[in-house]
């Protein structure tokens, strides 16, 4: 299967969209019947298909995989609504008369807070508006090491396909290593096998997995696979029994893997396969498809209008704090998605690798 002439896939910004609201819900307080964790996951796999897929677009059109520019462009798409998220964070400790940690926001700007969280849960070193970003962190790592190693065994798709399998079990490992270390449950192990780089980047790697499928294997075999609704409905089965079994050596283990899988069958047969139109056409509504676009600012922004709204529940008044909070992440969302990530996408294709010259 041929990637798209366009990078831009609307029912993976509907995917967004979905999935951070399921973030947002969660964390406003209904953690305990919505999935944000889901969330996530999603997020992971759609950054991994994604990445993967304009990384085979880049050298399929340059011949090459140009790092510094690929960084550039990291950086700009990442930094600036970052920034702003950390002055927000200094505006809500200023008025609400709270130190400053230093060390956690070095932790913020250089992409290790999961792990400062890790080792530094005690509210009074690790906030919850800061905390939120250890899911960026995870991404950041893996955009720092995954294009080097694709770039590596891109020509050889046998290689390449043995070096996804084998980084998709070594978070297992790791898992199960770490309810040995910690037990099945408790509040370490969640951290542990929840938020850390090592524990989690299989979420990504299944994204590889299904773009390198497509668009390297272009494997008829997958295809009819992903293709077959009983095995999607099987699979979009197993990700709602995932969320049911409350077990907690397998949600701490192999839950993460079984999403994985699942979410292998799942988005790329919504993306790509015509017999899902209806819901790939679900996906791509205005709506959905425009707060899939501000994702990342409602994901940098949201804590910090929780956290500073928090009072008012506090105070008794549960309904106008989701109304305010709402309204709240909305309003600096909408800022930091026009005033920060349009300009500077503008700025990005500055910074795209040039296509090589064919002779005709």
């Amino acid at each position: 299967m041929s990637l798209p002439s366009s990078s831009y896939i609307p029912s993976l910004d509907g995917l967004r969209g979905i999935s951070i609201l399921l973030v947002f819900v969660a964390h406003i307080g209904f953690e305990k019947i919505v999935p944000g964790g889901l969330g996530v996951t999603i997020f992971f796999f759609i950054s991994g298909y994604l990445i993967t897929s304009l990384l085979i677009s880049e050298i399929n059109n340059t011949g090459s995989i140009h790092f510094k520019l690929f960084f550039i462009r990291r950086l700009m798409r990442l930094y600036p609504p970052l920034l702003f998220m950390i002055c927000l964070f200094y505006l809500y400790l200023f008025f609400t008369n709270q130190g400053i940690n230093v060390y956690e926001v070095l932790a913020s700007l250089f992409y290790y807070e999961n792990y400062y969280f890790y080792y530094h849960p005690d509210p009074a070193h690790s906030s919850d508006i800061c905390k939120v970003l250890w899911s960026l962190v995870v991404e950041e790592h893996f955009y720092l090491v995954f294009p080097a190693l694709f770039w590596l065994i891109y020509k050889s798709p046998k290689a390449l396909m043995t070096m996804l399998i084998v980084l998709l079990f070594v978070p297992l490992v790791f898992r199960l290593w770490g309810i040995m270390m910690y037990g099945s449950t408790g509040d370490i192990t969640e951290r542990y096998t929840y938020l850390l780089t090592h524990t989690r980047f299989d979420s990504i790697i299944y994204g590889c997995l299904a773009s390198v499928l497509l668009h390297i294997y272009n494997s008829a075999v997958y295809v009819k696979i992903i293709s077959n609704k009983w095995v999607f409905a099987a699979a979009a089965l197993t990700i709602v029994a995932c969320l049911v079994v409350r077990n907690g050596a397998f949600r701490n283990t192999i839950r993460y893997s079984i999403q994985g899988l699942s979410l292998l069958v799942v988005i790329p047969a919504v993306v790509n396969i015509p017999i899902y139109q209806n819901l790939r056409t679900l996906l791509s509504n205005r709506a959905l498809v425009f707060v899939g676009k501000l994702s990342y600012s409602i994901y940098l922004t949201h804590m910090t209008a929780i956290g500073s709204l928090a009072f008012i529940r506090k105070n008794g008044h549960p309904l106008l704090f989701y109304v305010l909070v709402i309204l709240l992440t909305a309003a600096l969302s909408v800022f930091s998605y026009q005033f920060i990530e349009k300009p500077f996408a503008k700025l990005r294709t500055r910074y795209r690798a040039k296509e090589r010259l064919t002779l005709a």
